[in-house]
């Protein structure tokens, strides 16, 4: 008889080997499964291999496990087996599959309402661990007023080293990720599809060029192949607002899906942000809502909302800061010294016309002494001709 361990190794945080793998994602893509099943089975058996050969008899000993579910699993677990071979196989290196039990799942997801059971993450999977990390979101129909505090709010978060998550809906969400990733700062992606399905499609391009900085992550709990359909984006809220300390509502409708994340994350304990604005305009009153119940703080700024947090350096914190990073950069000459200065005192990425300007030099020769520091890993060069200093 099949010896069943309730008792994991989750202390430990060993890795799964490529075959439990395989088997965790089999039973995941199984018939009436599911996170919370899955999680359920795999700690029940102790190992997911086990589990994905179990009988209908020790299925139905699983808490919240019946005749009908055991059977259907039973049923769908070879095409799971089948699919979840090919899609693991086929997965490109840069995405990777972070299982709840991994030390790489991140632990404040772990506090929520039915935690997802996985994560495929694409990009960089260090973000999903940071303490500065902030849910901005809102309405895909932004306005220019929701449009210009946002990008506002990025560019000091970006100063700050604030991680910034929305779901990368077109609106607000886009706006926040661009806006962050042009200030020289870090960004999560949150989808409501398979990590292979980018939607809007128009964010294609932006997603590489988020990937390949290093600077941003694009996650999914959804199998591979799940198209982007209209129940999953409430759901995949948890997991934007649960990433986060806080989440900031920028503009949203009454019923607008901002408002759900809203619940979402005060039934998580996190804090809630609203923006304040004009009372006639329909994208305002949610956020207004929100503020009129005491659901939200009202925040003017990103002072506002960093105070609040603690997230404002004491005085003196960030010059300090600065020697220790000299003391490590390579020997630079007198040019070099003064456009790193620059860089430094800005707090984030400057376009190349601001630095020249402020550098009183020749665009020419700004251009050359911003390609030597390139080499010298001191300085990076972003989208726009936008540059910021690495350390």
């Amino acid at each position: 008889m099949l010896q069943v361990s309730r008792k994991i190794n989750t202390d430990l945080h060993l890795p799964m080997t490529p075959k439990e793998l395989e088997a965790y994602y089999s039973v995941y893509l199984s018939s009436g499964i599911g996170s919370q099943r899955l999680m359920t089975l795999y700690d029940y058996f102790g190992n997911a291999e086990i589990a994905l050969k179990a009988t209908a008899l020790q299925l139905r000993n699983a808490p919240g496990f019946g005749k009908i579910i055991a059977a259907d699993f039973i049923q769908s677990r070879e095409k799971a087996v089948e699919t979840a071979k090919k899609h693991l196989g086929n997965l490109p290196e840069n995405i990777k599959m972070i299982t709840y039990y991994d030390k790489e799942y991140p632990e404040h997801l772990k506090s929520i309402y039915q935690p997802p059971a996985l994560l495929f993450v694409w990009g960089n999977p260090d973000l999903l661990q940071r303490e500065r990390n902030l849910a901005v979101i809102g309405s895909r129909k932004m306005t220019d007023y929701g449009k210009r505090v946002t990008h506002d709010l990025c560019k000091e978060f970006a100063k700050h080293s604030v991680v910034v998550t929305s779901g990368f809906a077109s609106g607000v969400d886009t706006c926040a990720h661009e806006s962050i990733f042009e200030a020289g700062g870090e960004t999560i992606a949150v989808l409501g599809s398979g990590i292979n399905i980018l939607y809007p499609a128009s964010n294609k391009t932006f997603a590489k060029k988020l990937i390949e900085s290093g600077r941003g992550a694009i996650i999914s709990e959804l199998p591979i192949g799940a198209p982007p359909e209209a129940k999953n984006f409430p759901w995949r809220n948890r997991i934007v607002s649960g990433l986060s300390k806080a989440s900031i509502i920028i503009e949203s409708e009454e019923k607008g899906g901002s408002m759900i994340t809203a619940s979402l994350a005060l039934d998580q304990g996190r804090d809630i942000f609203a923006l304040p604005g004009d009372i006639s305009r329909p994208m305002s009153r949610g956020p207004n809502q929100l503020i009129f119940e005491s659901r939200a703080r009202l925040f003017r700024s990103a002072s506002d909302i960093l105070e609040v947090l603690e997230w404002v350096e004491k005085p003196g914190a960030k010059v300090k800061s600065q020697k220790r990073q000299a003391a490590k950069r390579p020997e630079l000459n007198t040019a070099e010294k003064k456009i790193v200065g620059i860089l430094d005192n800005s707090g984030g990425a400057l376009h190349i016309d601001e630095i020249v300007e402020r550098a009183e030099m020749e665009v020419q020769d700004v251009l050359v002494r911003l390609l030597e520091l390139e080499f010298k890993d001191v300085v990076r060069q972003m989208a726009g001709k936008h540059f910021s200093t690495i350390f």
